[in-house]
């Protein structure tokens, strides 16, 4: 199901992202929220409960998923659980975790969350000690959980950017995240169509831009339920998109790099794995979704 309008709000059938924490405890390469070069910032609970509840007013998510960076690194998790599912953007909220930091999780955190998501990898591995006990707080506390097991990630961005407005388009129309996965993400009044497109044109070594060009000021108004659909969808790739791999960067097995070592230098022409590509294009055509099992190796709920 796409984004449509239904009971005068946009629905969107996937999750709306709310970032926690812009750092991490991790360093992945490729990582879609560039969370290796930032510094600790973290969401206030009743500001982000304030915009979420403005945006609510025109908007509904299936769930609301609370993410970073890593969210476990917030100083009061519990508090922005409860802003966000105030808020009345959804009634589910779902914490995204690499699960290092589950085990200083308070019993209130297993109390009030609904969904949990463990992304696990290689450098960083949860035991399997770790797993069984999770999966027992969350039957004891009624939590869906889903642990996911990645062995490979995708190249994300490239520094230098392309002058190819056909390769622009076809990452933008290739991309998960904007289409499928529709990570819709709200930081600091404002809404995004991915996490790249605000993350990364502030971090870009030659400065970047104002990542407001790729976004939309939450407001409430009479015209903004409009501008809301039409900016959701959009077929015209954002600025970000020029930098931007979308979902078919290179494979490659997942690793930790170092803050100086993390920046891709290489032109997009170079990151680009065509057959994925031109596969994704061939699924499009045919009205499918493109599909790619390839980064992880293992799925189990809990």
């Amino acid at each position: 199901m796409n984004v449509h309008v239904a009971d005068g709000k946009v629905i969107n059938p996937e999750g709306i992202e709310i970032n926690a924490s812009l750092q991490c405890n991790m360093r992945c390469k490729s990582c879609a929220h560039l969370s290796p070069l930032f510094r600790r910032e973290n969401a206030d609970p009743a500001e982000t409960h304030d915009i979420l509840a403005v945006l609510a007013r025109n908007y509904r998510a299936s769930y609301a998923k609370i993410m970073g960076g890593e969210p476990l690194l917030h100083p009061d998790i519990v508090g922005l659980i409860e802003a966000v599912r105030a808020s009345g953007v959804s009634d589910t909220v779902l914490v995204a975790t690499n699960g290092t930091l589950l085990d200083r999780a308070s019993e209130e955190f297993w109390r009030i969350v609904d969904s949990l998501e463990i992304s696990v990898y290689p450098s960083r591995p949860v035991t399997s000690k770790q797993i069984d006990r999770y999966q027992g707080m969350a039957r004891e506390h009624d939590v869906s959980l889903l642990i996911n097991h990645y062995g490979h990630f995708r190249q994300i961005y490239s520094e230098t950017g392309t002058d190819s407005q056909s390769l622009v388009q076809d990452v933008f129309d290739t991309c998960k995240l904007a289409h499928y996965w529709r990570s819709h993400t709200v930081f600091d009044g404002w809404l995004y169509r991915c996490p790249q497109s605000l993350f990364m044109p502030q971090k870009l070594e030659n400065g970047g831009w104002d990542p407001h060009e790729d976004g939309l000021e939450i407001a409430d108004d009479p015209g903004f339920l409009d501008r809301l659909h039409r900016f959701l969808t959009r077929t015209e790739p954002l600025r970000a998109c020029g930098n931007c791999l979308g979902s078919v960067g290179t494979l490659h097995p997942h690793t930790e790099l170092p803050r100086d070592a993390w920046r891709p230098q290489q032109k997009p022409e170079e990151l680009i794995d065509y057959e994925f590509l031109e596969l994704c294009k061939s699924d499009i055509a045919a009205d499918d979704g493109c599909v790619d099992s390839s980064s992880f190796v293992s799925r189990e709920a809990g």
